[in-house]
């Protein structure tokens, strides 16, 4: 197997700027929320995962703030 420099040669704020103009894409899934007599409601959710959210300043058992506008969502570390 050939030898493999894995760090990367860019700084922060170059990995902070190549996180910010990447574009991903995930499909809206649907999760079922009901109460204790309730029919279950289909609610939408959005699950993230990967090395980009570490690479974009997001640590795991982090907590983020979502701030809501008309069509986007905006997550930033809280």
């Amino acid at each position: 197997m050939a030898d493999t420099d894995l760090k990367s040669n860019l700084s922060v704020s170059q990995r902070f700027m190549i996180c910010d103009a990447a574009v991903r894409e995930c499909d809206i899934k649907t999760a079922h929320n009901r109460g204790k007599y309730e029919r279950p409601i289909p609610v939408p959710y959005i699950r993230l995962m990967g090395k980009w959210l570490a690479q974009a300043g997001f640590k795991p058992r982090s907590r983020v703030c979502v701030q809501v506008e008309d069509g986007r969502l905006i997550i930033t570390p809280a």
